[in-house]
């Protein structure tokens, strides 16, 4: 098919596409690069299609091996130095707009031809000799054929590469022998990419077939189909920088074992000595056995869909022991499935339908695991069994102003004077990892400013907000973004999606990880059109089951034509916080007030203490940067400084004498007094909680009155209490807007002869 020109190329030309996607203020946008990969040690002229392209003079690589010269517009000439190895890399463009999110090229070993001809049947089929690699691209309603000749018995894989190349492309691979006759199909085979290992059965020539599954295409549309010896050491065949890097690659060290076959019936399961990380062969069923220990804790994984494959494993353990015949008995005791995604995340697709769990051994014994795929692909996979090792791993995906709902953009942050943006952050926690973990951002140029933020053990997203200020300068280059916690460092990763979607509930979504961390481009160029702030700069408090209203201000820049119709308006980044009520100001609004609710519900779930949260707005806005150019619609967002929130876990401060002195068969009152704040005035309950393990102390429940502001406690301290200090607790407890909040205070009570 002929090459893509390069274009200001619409979002909705996408493959897959359900409906109209929003543009957004100019950002650097690169949706494909034809041809999209070149031999190592060769260079190759490389025309790039996107949107917002202007000035795109200059591209990054992730490896130094890789350069590029600029030629004329969108054309650039690519050298792939003779020391690279084959594989992916990735490639940004940097203009006027920022800089891309990136895109993978293809570093080939075989010769490597451009199809730029009409090749759509078996009569025009283009003529290949392997070893070789063609790129191409393939159009609605149409198929690309190619012919080989091969010997009888010679063996060679057809590989197409689309999906591993960030192309949308959903291939299917068809290979006939010269009569037309059908020898062999794929779809998915690895990585969602289709490949064929082909022995040709008689001397001949045979066809190859290469279209999408729904008969979709365009110009995005690209592949690299290789066929060559699969023996030879330079196929590339691994998955490109893979989202499952984030999820499995911290797994650690242990012993390696392969087995030659599989075992798919009990009798003949792999005997297996732990920790170990087993490489298993193609299998659909598959049974192991190992020897546990009463008490051990068993981390168990198989990494099989986390690793491109199209597979759908259930994992089953089984207790093995022998009744007094000696005949065998078995005993299932646990059953592991799909992995889940963290709450607030599950967009990003880091669930997987890889089985992961933790087994602790009842007793001493033999057990028994049975993997079985459900889907039959027959394809390898690893198992994992270890000893705990608690830690996590952090993602980031930068979200476009006009993500909403179940849209997802490709898109890279691009900070104006003044402007916003936003990175959505997971902490991955594995193994019952729950210590905090404080994000941290660094290598921030001049003039732009992220806060720290520190998620409790209890919880895995967070927003990050970058800030540019009205002075910055323009600035492009990589940031860090490093999660903490204790004595571990990790850094952040990148989520890209390989295309945009509308809708990601709907429509075909692939997510890949960056191997370079986050990027970031500042413009001082332009300004931003919107700014948001808080009213007052002050700690806004609250409680838990109330609310908590901030007024937040809107800063306009003269510059832009205005805004259109309502904008969203909503507080984010809190950690817990999963669904904020939204408030829909007037496009020309200069205020609006914010209201916080910090009840349970909406799958929102809070903690008492000191955090920090962002408003942002989202709206429509009219721009046109000179009168030579008309004046367009776009999506755009608004992000604020933080603001200070303090939570406390009830609407009424309990305060009482930090100690307590009570005599062996005595009785002693504690005074108690009661502040009621945000509105509160209903009735508090108090109980006593004496010493763990200790008697002797003792109060009877205690009901203070709706307004009252002070009660006192009786204590009483039975004749055979020990003496010395005792901590105690006054567990309290209130019902504030229908949810009941229980909290405590420590007391100390001196038992003195």
């Amino acid at each position: 098919m002929p090459s893509p020109a390069p274009a200001r190329l619409l979002l909705t030309a996408l493959a897959g596409m359900a409906s109209p996607l929003p543009a957004q203020l100019p950002t650097a946008r690169l949706d494909a690069l034809f041809p999209p990969g070149l031999q190592l040690g060769t260079e190759a002229s490389v025309a790039l299609t996107g949107l917002d392209l202007e000035d795109a003079g200059h591209l990054l690589f992730s490896d130094p091996g890789l350069s590029a010269t600029h030629q004329e517009g969108l054309h650039f000439k690519i050298t792939a130095s003779a020391g690279l190895r084959p594989g992916f890399y990735e490639v940004r463009a940097a203009g006027r707009y920022g800089l891309s999110a990136s895109r993978l090229l293809a570093i080939g070993a075989f010769p490597e031809v451009t199809d730029t001809g009409t090749h759509d049947s078996p009569e025009q089929a283009l003529l290949l000799s392997p070893p070789i690699t063609v790129n191409g691209t393939t159009a609605a309603d149409a198929a690309d054929f190619f012919r080989f000749t091969a010997s009888k018995g010679q063996r060679l894989l057809l590989s197409c590469a689309a999906e591993r190349i960030d192309s949308p492309l959903n291939a299917v691979l068809t290979i006939f022998n010269k009569a037309g006759r059908e020898l062999a199909t794929a779809h998915r085979s690895h990585s969602n990419d289709p490949a064929i290992d082909f022995t040709a059965p008689e001397d001949g020539e045979y066809i190859v077939k290469l279209h999408d599954i729904v008969w979709q295409g365009g110009p995005t549309s690209l592949y690299r189909l290789t066929i060559a010896p699969p023996s030879d050491p330079n196929q590339i065949a691994a998955l490109p920088v893979p989202l499952s890097g984030a999820l499995c690659g911290w797994m650690p060290q242990a012993p390696r074992r392969t087995f030659p076959d599989p075992a798919p019936q009990a009798s003949a399961a792999h005997p297996l000595d732990l920790p170990i990380v087993v490489d298993a062969p193609p299998a659909s069923l598959d049974w192991f056995e190992f020897t546990g220990t009463k008490g051990r804790q068993i981390m168990i994984d198989v990494l099989s869909h986390r690793l491109g494959y199209p597979s759908d494993w259930l994992l089953q353990i089984f207790k093995i022991t022998r009744d007094a015949a000696g005949a065998e008995q078995s005993e299932k005791i646990a059953e592991f499935d799909d992995t889940a995604a963290p709450p607030g995340m599950e967009s990003l697709l880091l669930g997987s339908r890889d089985p992961s769990g933790a087994l602790r051994c009842p007793e001493d014994g033999r057990y028994r695991i049975r993997l079985a795929d459900r889907f039959q692909t027959n394809q390898p996979y690893q198992l994992l069994l270890r000893d705990p090792q608690p830690g996590f791993s952090v993602v980031a995906f930068s979200e476009s102003p006009a993500t909403k709902g179940a849209a997802l953009h490709r898109w890279s942050p691009l900070l104006r004077r003044g402007g916003s943006a936003l990175l959505k952050v997971a902490v991955l926690r594995h193994d019952g990892f729950a210590a905090p973990v404080t994000l941290k951002p660094a290598g921030l140029p001049e003039g732009v400013s992220a806060s720290e933020i520190t998620l409790p053990g209890n919880l895995s997203s967070a927003a990050l907000v970058l800030r540019a200020t009205p002075e910055a300068k323009s600035w492009n280059g990589r940031i860090q973004l490093t999660g903490t916690s204790g004595g571990l460092s990790v850094p952040a990763r990148e989520i890209i999606p390989r295309w945009t979607v509308g809708n990601n509930a709907a429509e075909r979504l692939s997510l890949r990880l960056s191997s370079e961390g986050c990027v970031l481009a500042v413009t001082d160029t332009e300004a931003a059109p919107l700014m948001i702030a808080p009213t007052e700069t002050k700690v806004y408090e609250g409680s838990l089951a109330g609310t908590i209203e901030i007024p937040v201000k809107f800063t306009r820049d003269p510059s832009h034509k205005g805004f259109k119709g309502e904008w969203e308006a909503v507080l984010m980044g809190l950690p817990g916080l999963r669904q904020a009520p939204v408030v829909k100001p007037a496009a020309d609004a200069a205020d609006a007030k914010l209201v916080l609710d910090l009840k349970t519900k909406d799958g929102n779930t809070f903690a008492p203490g000191n955090w920090s949260l962002h408003a942002s707005a989202h709206g429509v806005i009219q721009w046109q940067p000179n009168d030579k150019i008309p004046v367009r619609e776009l999506a755009e967002a608004a992000y604020s400084a933080p603001i200070q929130i303090h939570i406390d876990p009830s609407p009424v401060l309990l305060t009482a004498p930090a100690t307590l002195a009570i005599a062996p068969g005595a009785k002693a009152e504690l005074p108690l007094k009661l502040t009621r704040r945000y509105g509160f005035a209903e009735t508090v309950s108090l109980e006593f909680a004496g010493p763990t393990g200790r008697k002797g102390l003792s109060a009877a429940a205690l009901t203070i009155p709706a307004a009252a502001a002070d009660a006192v406690l009786a204590i009483e301290a039975a004749p055979d209490t020990p003496p010395g200090s005792h901590a105690c607790f006054l567990q309290a407890k209130c019902l504030w807007n229908g949810e009941t909040l229980p909290w405590s205070l420590p007391l100390t009570l001196e038992v003195k002869p």
